[in-house]
């Protein structure tokens, strides 16, 4: 599955001319449909050859369909990228989790925008799972989960426990309810510790509704903004994989609503000095090196040009002070918007409904 350090190494490489084949492929979940599989590949990368006539090498077009032919079974249900460039000895095989559209593209470089979406949505994040006893700290990482902390707790006698008297029956069930509060409070401090060692992350909460109750009662507010969501499960009947599958909805959840939420405040903010909507105002930012959290659809490409000289990114060829004299076209301006407001520390987010072609809010 894809990773920071796969995106990481694939933002490194450039070849000398357009000559680096990106294909993403939909597998079918039926082992029926893998059939059309081949065809369907070699229709996509003839239209990134014909859209780029003569950058495509033959020997590249044959190993992305080798590649398709020798993984399709282990790729059921999910979109697959596929990066060649023998030029440069490139051959990657990176499996995305879930599906994405379909697309071919030749260009200097792989072109990233579905794996950034795909690890978007799929973002480390940290399980508490608790009950009235115990706690456990899981952190999700890439396709990884592990066990980073747990807290014992003190045992504490049953609730119905009172004796014969009522004095006796008030002193348990105090301690109870202190124990309790105080092992919650332990939980919170072990996820508090957590943020402060790794940084911050989306945060679900596993186990009886009570318990996930009086937890929250107990987080700071740094943690409560990072909290994404619960799922209700016996804790003594969870192993961590369980635990992520049960996870991953809710993550998934509080992903959409997000975009949703930053979609509404940038196109509400539209007259904000702080914020910039549409496909030009929002060149004009990131070529300003001004965005902050840039805006993206999931879908479509939008052909423009790259200065050489001065940097600048344009919808024509002849957008910057150089007026075109080191212009080169690029199949797909918000990649390189997307990647340009990455190396400057910004954030980018790609978004299923995005009702103008990008937006941003300013540094």
């Amino acid at each position: 599955m894809i990773t920071n350090s796969e995106i990481d190494k694939l933002r490194s490489i450039r070849a000398p001319e357009e000559s680096v084949l990106s294909l993403y492929l939909e597998v079918p979940l039926d082992p029926a449909g893998l059939r059309e599989l081949p065809a369907r590949a070699s229709d996509l990368i003839r239209a990134a050859a014909d859209a780029n006539p003569g950058k495509l090498a033959a020997e590249d077009e044959e190993a992305a369909r080798d590649a398709v032919a020798a993984g399709a079974r282990n790729w059921l249900g999910h979109t697959v990228a596929i990066f060649v460039c023998g030029d440069i000895g490139l051959l990657e095989v990176v499996p995305l989790p879930g599906r994405f559209a379909e697309r071919a593209v030749l260009a200097v470089r792989p072109h990233l925008r579905p794996l950034l979406a795909a690890l978007q949505r799929h973002p480390d994040h940290r399980i508490l799972i608790i009950d009235r006893r115990r706690a456990w700290l899981l952190a999700v990482t890439d396709d990884h989960i592990e066990t980073v902390a747990s807290q014992p707790g003190e045992s504490v006698s049953s609730p119905g426990f009172g004796g014969w008297y009522g004095l006796e029956s008030y002193h348990v069930q105090q301690r109870v309810s202190e124990l309790a509060r105080h092992h919650y409070r332990d939980a919170a401090t072990i996820l508090s510790h957590a943020v402060q060692h790794s940084g911050p992350q989306p945060l679900v909460v596993g186990g009886h509704a009570v318990g996930i109750k009086h937890l929250l009662a107990e987080l700071p507010p740094q943690l409560r903004d990072s909290y994404a969501g619960y799922f209700a499960a016996d804790p003594h009947t969870l192993t961590p994989a369980k635990a992520r599958d049960l996870a991953d909805p809710v993550i998934a959840h509080w992903i959409e609503q997000r975009e949703q939420q930053q979609v509404r405040e940038l196109t509400a903010a539209e007259s904000s000095a702080y914020a910039a909507v549409g496909l030009q105002a929002c060149l004009a930012a990131v070529n300003a090196d001004a965005v902050k959290l840039l805006l993206i659809p999931d879908e479509g490409m939008q052909p423009g040009y790259h200065c050489e000289r001065c940097g600048v990114l344009s919808v024509t060829s002849d957008g910057c002070c150089d007026w075109g004299a080191a212009a080169r076209a690029v199949p797909d301006l918000l990649e390189e918007m997307a990647l340009r407001t990455l190396h400057e520390g910004g954030e980018v987010l790609s978004v299923r409904e995005l009702p103008v072609g990008a937006a941003a809010s300013l540094r």
